[in-house]
This record gives structure tokens, C-alpha cells and sequence, in this order.
């Protein structure tokens, strides 16, 4: 095996991006340091100098994810149903987007959920006190200047909404049910937003 003399944070990237590789390739269990590793060019005990465990290394990857997810706005600043729409589609558009780093993602996100790993609270937590709590103060909001049903159950409705879009993007990307059952997500997630608003009004 031949090392690469590599400036400390290069390393540190090029170990992480091979754990992302592998994560997209097998479930996290089945993955071993020494594979990660042996991927990323460097022996075992290089990869340790770096990362004292995997758990750390799916860690950061969780983390970073966090950091570049889906995007949100301050509540107040969504005046008008058309606003409200858009900042809806928005999230639910970044939500559905695949790509060689989001497939990884969800499988990892799936797994530690399972095993109640501590980051999946934090996720979850994420989602309850982002999109889930600024829909919920628009649709309270709605009650009084748009014209939505004074009977809606603001968190039920944010949940299904937000719940049925994930569910086909889990479906159709990471249960490869699309070869099968090929649903266009696009379509799913407009007819799923044409359906939010219509039991608002």
C-alpha cells in the first residue's frame, strides 16, 4: 500500500468521503475501519490518529449533513399563502432532491434511528423545532388572515405532509421500489402540497 503525505484536513476529508462511499454501498454495521481504511488509502492505525471510532466518524457525517439540509425561514417572515406555498415546496423540493451524497444519507439516518443512536433525536428534534414548528405558526397564523379552517389540526396536517413526501423518497431511493412502482417524486410531492392546502381551505 503506498501513503500520500496529506495536509491534517485533506486526511480528515478523504477518510470521511470514504465512509460516505462505503455507506452507500453496505449497511453500517457491515463496514469495518480496516475498509475504510484500505479505501481511503491509509493503514488502520493512520485512520485512528484521525477518528477514535467509526461512531465518530458517522457522527460528523450526521452532523455536517445537519448543517447543509433543507432550507428554513423565520416564521414572521412569511406573510401571504403564496409565501407560505413556496417556503413549503422549497423545503419538500431540497427534501426530494437525489444525488450520489442524499442515497448514503438516508440509508445511515434509517440505520441509527433503529438503534436509537443519540443523532437521531437530534434529527428528529431538528425537524420538530424547524419546518415542523414554522408551518405550525403559519397555519395558526392562516386561521386568522387567510382564510384557513379554524378546525385544522396544525401538527397533524405538517406531519402527514411532511411524513407521506419522505416516505415515497424512502421508497422509491433507498427500497429501490422505483424500478417497479415508478412514481415520478416531483409529481408525488406537488399533488402531496395541492392536497395540504386544500384540507386548509
Amino acid at each position: 500500500m503506498v501513503y500520500h503525505r496529506m495536509k491534517r484536513k485533506d486526511r480528515m476529508n478523504q477518510i470521511l468521503e470514504c465512509t460516505y462511499e462505503l455507506l452507500g454501498e453496505k449497511s453500517l454495521d457491515a463496514i469495518r475501519t480496516a475498509e475504510i481504511a484500505e479505501k481511503a488509502g491509509v493503514s488502520e492505525a493512520t485512520l485512528f490518529k484521525y477518528f477514535k471510532s467509526k461512531d465518530e466518524l458517522t457522527s460528523i457525517i450526521i452532523e455536517s449533513y445537519f448543517e447543509n439540509s433543507h432550507p428554513l425561514a423565520e416564521a414572521d417572515s412569511i406573510n401571504t399563502v403564496k409565501e407560505f406555498r413556496e417556503f413549503i415546496d422549497s423545503y419538500l423540493t431540497s427534501m426530494i432532491m437525489i444525488n450520489t451524497k442524499r442515497i448514503p444519507y438516508l440509508r445511515l439516518w434509517l440505520q441509527i434511528s433503529m438503534q436509537k443512536h443519540p443523532l437521531a433525536k437530534q434529527k428528529y428534534t431538528n425537524v420538530m423545532k424547524g419546518f415542523w414548528k414554522i408551518s405550525e405558526d403559519r397555519i395558526e397564523y392562516g386561521k386568522k388572515h387567510w382564510g384557513f379552517n379554524s378546525d385544522a389540526n396544525a401538527p397533524i396536517q405538517i406531519r402527514l405532509l411532511h411524513l407521506s413526501v419522505l416516505m415515497f423518497v424512502i421508497e422509491q431511493e433507498v427500497f429501490e421500489s422505483k424500478e417497479y412502482d415508478p412514481f415520478k417524486l416531483g409529481e408525488v410531492k406537488d399533488i402531496a402540497i395541492d392536497n395540504f392546502f386544500y384540507q386548509l381551505t
